[in-house]
This record gives C-alpha cells, sequence and structure tokens, in this order.
C-alpha cells in the first residue's frame, strides 16, 4: 500500500468530538516527508509546533492520528484556521499531506506529495473517543 492509500485510512484518536460545525485542519509535525523519526525529535517537532499555535492564538485541541490497527500514530492537532493557512503550514513543516474537515466532511489534502485532494466520508466516523486518549489536552 503506498503512503497516500495509508494516509487515506486514518483515524483518529481523541478525548472527546468536535463540533459538527466546525472547519479545521488536523496536523501533526511528526515524521516530515514520512521519514520515521526517533521519538524524542518528533516530541521536539510537536513542541515547537504548539507553542506556535499558542503565540498565534489559533483554537486548536490534541489528538492522535492513527493507522486503521491502532499500530502507529501521531500525535496531531486540531486547529481552527483557513484552509490555505493550514496547507501552508503542512508544507513549512514538511508534511506530505494534511486532513482538513469542513462541516464534519473529512478531506485529505497534498502538501509535498503529488496527488489530488480526496474526500473521506464523514470525519465523525473515524473518530476513536477515549477520555486519556491526548496527555496534556488545552
Amino acid at each position: 500500500m503506498t503512503l497516500w492509500e495509508l494516509y487515506q485510512n486514518t483515524v483518529f484518536l481523541m478525548p472527546q468530538p468536535l463540533s459538527k460545525r466546525l472547519d479545521f485542519a488536523v496536523i501533526t509535525a511528526h515524521n516530515p516527508e514520512g521519514k520515521v523519526l526517533s521519538e524524542a525529535a518528533n516530541q521536539k517537532r510537536d513542541l515547537l509546533l504548539q507553542a506556535e499555535l499558542i503565540t498565534k492564538g489559533y483554537k486548536n485541541q490534541p489528538l492522535w492520528g492513527c493507522s486503521a490497527d491502532l499500530k502507529h500514530k501521531e500525535r496531531s492537532w486540531a486547529i481552527v484556521m483557513d484552509k490555505p493557512s493550514a496547507t501552508t503550514l503542512g508544507i513549512r513543516l514538511k508534511q506530505n499531506a494534511i486532513f482538513w474537515v469542513s462541516h464534519d466532511e473529512l478531506y485529505l489534502l497534498p502538501c509535498l506529495m503529488q496527488e489530488n485532494a480526496c474526500h473521506l466520508g464523514r470525519f465523525s466516523e473515524r473518530i476513536i473517543e477515549s477520555p486519556d486518549a491526548v496527555d496534556g489536552c488545552i
């Protein structure tokens, strides 16, 4: 399976669902360009992203983007921002793609990959709700 196909099967582990009326991006700082980094390197990248979100005043919620079997997970952020800013942030973080959610509809948007954006169905149908899913929730 290609990376693009793997991204299309992502599920989201989070402490609570977000409003279905929101438009937001789901972005990670982990594993730039699809290259697996150490846990320490990913944590450092995540802390820098978290600090930037706070500094810029973006409303956000931490969550985990996971493989369908939950064996691979990346700390991510649901960020209330416009789509062009989200794509720009994804590119700056060297991410192959980001997720975009508009009124509970989930899309996979390419950043570094040469793929077409695709609709993946309802975001709410990909949520695995777990109150202790994310440590340090904001």
